[in-house]
This record gives C-alpha cells, structure tokens and sequence, in this order.
C-alpha cells in the first residue's frame, strides 16, 4: 500500500501542523464540540493565510498564486479553510 504524497508548500503543510494541534488543544483541554473547533480551524487557516497574501497584494494574482502564500494539492489554504468553515456550520445544525 502506497500513501498518497501531501503536495504543497512548507507554508501550507506547517499551518495545517499548527491546525491540528490548534484542533487538538481546543477539544480535549476545553472540551469544546467537534463542529466548534473545526470552525475556529478554518477561521485560523481562512485568516492567517490571508493575512500573509495580504503582504503581497501589490503582485499579480496575489490571491491565488501558490508562490505568494500557502497551499496544498492546487488549493490556496484560504479556501480550504472557508470549506471547514462551511462543512462544519452545516453539519452543527443538525
């Protein structure tokens, strides 16, 4: 069995580390639901990516250019986040 390679930037594939460990942290030390946390994942990945693109806003296609931010697979984070974000919103109403 042959694991599928993460493709992406150190810059992506460390938020994602920190996510975990964010998520980790926000429900076993404060018990907080599942649906909960993972919001606040994708809020953390929506703005710290964001926020980092933000400082290359004066280049071309500083939004969606992987070499301007972080990404994995073909995906800027930022989106990946506003996904979490969305997934876990719909799935708490239930």
């Amino acid at each position: 069995m042959s694991l599928i390679p993460i493709r992406g930037n150190m810059l992506g594939i460390a938020l994602f580390v920190i996510a975990g460990l964010l998520a980790g942290l926000l429900s076993l030390v404060f018990k907080l639901p599942n649906a909960s946390a993972m919001i606040g994942i994708g809020l953390f990945l929506l703005v710290i990516d964001l926020l980092i693109r933000a400082a290359s806003r004066s280049k071309k296609g500083w939004l969606f250019q992987h070499k301007l931010g972080s990404y994995l697979f073909f995906v800027p984070v930022w989106v990946l986040g506003i996904i979490v974000v969305i997934v876990n919103v719909v799935s708490g109403r239930r």
